[in-house]
Parts: structure tokens; sequence; C-alpha cells
């Protein structure tokens, strides 16, 4: 559980990243995304797991197998309860069956397993987040350091025949691409060399408005709707 989350809300977070939430309760949830960043990073963190299942789909159970495990809980008579603890047990599945994945897809790759001293001062980078809000919608990144890989994800984000284009910008203030993403559903991406090796926390994402595919220039050529700062989880 998150130190800085109650249960409660922790559990909202991998409820919505899941898409488990009804639509009222998705509506109310989403709400919070622009308005509280630590409900926001830890939904980033759940989006994730999801959007490794989104990338290697399976077979998903059906509601009439959920309902089935929820009558013969022990706990079911205490209806409060049993409900926390089915709606965990269906997030965390889904969360180790999506880690299941990755690491089927690691070993299917890397065959040979080499054994490799690490020294203490070389431990992998934290994982990182950002909240990008605007006028239109909002977008959540998270980046993974060690991989480069990001996974994306925008609510409410409708520009018409263009496409929504990721860029960093660090320090020296020229814009990066990390590519164009998907406005439709949670997807994973390889960030560009130049755009990944200035990945850090502080610096700010931003989406623009491209043509069909992305600038052609290397840089933004429409509006810049969304920003955000990228964190540590």
């Amino acid at each position: 559980m998150s130190a800085e989350l109650p249960e409660d809300d922790e559990l909202l977070a991998a409820e919505l990243a899941f898409g488990l939430l009804d639509p009222a309760e998705r509506q109310l949830a989403e709400a919070r995304l622009t308005s509280d960043e630590v409900f926001a990073r830890e939904y980033a963190r759940w989006q994730g797991y999801a959007a490794a299942m989104l990338d290697h789909p399976g077979e998903a159970p059906s509601a009439s197998v959920w309902n089935a495990i929820e009558a013969r809980l022990p706990a079911n008579d205490t209806a409060p309860a049993s409900r926390a603890s089915l709606r965990w047990w269906k997030a965390g599945t889904l969360a180790a069956s999506a880690a299941a994945v990755v690491l089927g897809v690691i070993a299917f790759q890397k065959p040979q397993t080499i054994i490799e001293r690490v020294p203490v001062a070389q431990q992998a980078a934290a994982p990182m987040v950002a909240v990008l809000t605007g006028k239109k919608g909002f977008v959540t990144v998270s980046f993974d350091p060690v991989s480069g890989r990001m996974t994306s994800a925008a609510t409410g984000l409708d520009i018409g025949e263009h496409s929504p284009e990721l860029w960093v910008i660090p320090a020296d203030g020229k814009p990066r691409s990390m590519g164009v993403m998907n406005a439709a559903a949670p997807s994973w991406a390889k960030v560009p060399t130049n755009a990944a090796s200035v990945m850090a926390a502080g610096v700010t994402i931003a989406v623009s408005v491209e043509p069909v595919g992305g600038s052609p220039t290397g840089q933004p050529t429409g509006p810049v709707i969304l920003t955000g700062k990228l964190t540590t989880t």
C-alpha cells in the first residue's frame, strides 16, 4: 500500500487503471486526477500494470466467474469487508497477470542468463511519472529509466484529425520528442535515446497537437495543450 494514500484511495486508483469502476465512479475518480497529485501518481503506477496486459491481452474471466467467486468467499456475510477484499483481489490478480506476461516475454527474449555482480552504487533508478493537465483533458505518463520505456494514457483528449505528440523539455529548453501517443487507449512505447537521456525528476513533459504521424520538423509545430512535471514514484 502507498505510504501517502489511504488504502481505499489506493484501491480506487488501481480500479480506475484497470477499468473496474462503473461510469459514475469512474467520472468522480477521473476528476481527482487533475486536483490530487498523490492520487494521480498512484493511478499512473497502476496504469503501468494495466498497460502490460493491454499490450499482451489474454482471456479475461467473465462476470459470472467473478460473481461465483464472490459468493464463495467466507467473509461474504459482511458486505463491506467482502466487497473490499474482492476488489483488491481483482486488481491484484490483474497486476500479477501483467507482471507474469512481462516476465514471460523477457524470459523468451533472453534465453541465456548472465549473473553479474552489481555494486550497490549502481542500483536501478526509480520509475518516474507525470500528470499532464491543461484545457483539453489530461494525460498520465510513467517512465522506466532502466528499460527506457514509457506508458501513456489520455482521458478526454479530443483533437480531431491530429496526433498528440509527447515532448520532454529539460533545463536547456529544447523539446525532445518522446513520440506520438495513442489518445484512445493506454499503450507502451520505447522513448527515443535523445529524449530518454534527459528524462529526470523535475523536467517538463508536454503534449502538442501535430499532423497525423507527428511533427514533420522534429520540434512542436502545433499548440502545446498539456504540461506537467516528471516526478519519482
